[in-house]
């Protein structure tokens, strides 16, 4: 698993991409920025054509404790020891984000005539995701040599790990459908083609592990166990292949397929005392966005199945996981049942509502309210956002486009608030959503993001 993690590390080296940018997709300059909260906002867009250069972002975030935002960063694209990345508490379960990446590649957004607007965007995006590990486990999976300081007696139920490297090709559309001056309802869509790169994913449904202090051995009892990938293979003269890294990856085309997309609708309304220049007052918008999966069918994919009771070691593990054959072996001489099987497999994409509304208090400011609500599946294979709460206030200055916005969130990951900036000057921008830990030592997570493009105005 840390295999495939270092392959998204190479990809993320060359940028990242924070959750949604709400520092700057709440503004009404943000043109393609804004199709990540809804495929709806880019209708009646203040530019006449937008080309996307790159954007650039990256992100952790995690329940487990604070985030090293001194070493955090480079271990995590280094592949190194998460001990070095997070100051562990005693919290038992374990889920993290730890990276997530979206390079957004080149773009261009086109306004048909005064309402209509279409938009073609490019991307590579991946998520190296823990979902309610046991913490001991986690450790012994994740670094060779992990000694359990105590005994611990851990029932899992329904965990599971995927990570996960893909690219996508969307086409959006966004229009006016109802207007009589003071109530408009716009609508808009976006479609995505998305080839899977590579993934490795793990759920269990039940296992009693019993860690014994100061060993890295564990008995698991009662275990059913999947694990899955398209990128690993059941020979052991091919099991390194992976660690080649993201380029050997490229040539080797084991891709999965499939598509995705975003709907949407903004309604906003202008009091009726409004001149016809003014803009709106208030706007409410919903859209979910990332419906879809990724296949990867049975010819590239293989699926390893663990059932029963057995005695199993951290190192040897990490030892046999890059190969089915060897990991099979290892599972059986350690006292499991196991079965490979050559299956096609899904992996979905990180499903979510989101509900926004944003109030014109007066001139140049607003106050925009987005709530994020998960409806990915974690018992599957795939990724998931965790749900949060956010406070984004702005200002904009329309003479020279530009736009300052301060998030404020409340994660249900962490259970804690962050706060960030993010600013716009004509096409370029830059900011955070999670940028507290550079200055604080109880902050969970980190984020960045930073982008150009080329605009044509009004």
């Amino acid at each position: 698993m840390r295999i495939l993690f270092s392959t998204i590390a190479v990809a993320a080296s060359f940028s990242g991409f924070a959750q949604h940018n709400l520092g700057v997709a709440t503004s009404n300059f943000a043109g393609i920025n804004s199709l990540a909260l809804n495929p709806a906002n880019i209708s009646e867009c203040r530019e006449l054509k937008s080309v996307n250069i790159l954007s650039l972002s990256y992100g952790v975030d995690n329940n487990v404790g604070p985030f090293n935002a001194k070493e955090g960063f480079v271990v995590a694209l280094d592949g190194g020891k998460t001990n070095n990345m997070f100051q562990y508490t005693n919290n038992s379960r374990i889920s993290m984000l730890a990276p997530y990446i979206n390079i957004a590649g080149p773009a261009v957004m086109f306004r048909l005539d005064k309402t209509n607007t279409i938009a073609i965007t490019t991307g590579l995006r991946g998520m190296n995701q823990f979902n309610n590990f046991d913490q001991t486990l986690f450790h012994t999976f994740n670094e060779p040599g992990y000694i359990a300081e105590k005994n611990v007696l851990a029932t899992l139920r329904d965990f599971s790990y995927t990570v996960h490297l893909w690219t996508e090709i969307g086409a959006s559309y966004a229009g006016v459908f109802y207007n009589d001056g003071h109530n408009k309802i716009k609508a808009g869509g976006t479609l995505r083609y998305l080839s899977g790169i590579a993934y490795v994913g793990v759920t269990g449904s039940t296992m009693d592990a019993k860690f014994t202090q100061g060993t890295n051995s564990f008995s698991a009892g009662n275990a059913e166990l999947e694990y899955s990938s398209n990128a690993l293979n059941t020979r052991a003269s091919q099991g390194n292949d992976i660690s080649k890294g993201f380029v050997s990856l490229l040539g080797k085309r084991k891709f999965g397929t499939g598509f995705g997309g975003d709907l949407g609708v903004v309604y906003e309304h202008k009091p009726m005392d409004a001149k016809p220049t003014d803009g709106y007052k208030t706007k409410f918008s919903v859209a979910v966005c990332d419906i879809g999966a990724v296949t990867y069918n049975d010819d590239i994919n293989t699926t390893e199945k663990f059932t029963g009771t057995g005695e199993l070691t951290g190192s040897k593990i990490l030892a046999n996981v890059k190969n089915f054959e060897n990991m099979k072996t290892y599972a059986v001489k350690s006292g499991f049942k196991a079965e490979i099987t050559k299956e096609a497999k899904k992996v979905h994409m990180p499903t979510r509502l989101m509900l926004a509304g944003d109030y014109h208090l007066q001139k140049e400011y607003f106050i925009n309210v987005t709530f994020l609500i998960n409806l990915a599946n974690r018992e599957k294979y795939g990724n998931s956002y965790y749900s949060q709460f956010s406070i984004t206030p702005r200002y904009e200055y329309k003479k020279l486009k530009l736009s300052l916005g301060l998030p404020i969130s409340y994660s249900t990951l962490s259970n804690r608030f962050k706060t960030g900036i993010g600013a716009m000057y004509k096409s370029i921008f830059v900011g955070s959503d999670d940028l507290l830990a550079i200055v604080s030592r109880s902050q969970y997570g980190l984020n960045f993001y930073g982008g150009a493009s080329v605009r044509m105005y009004k």
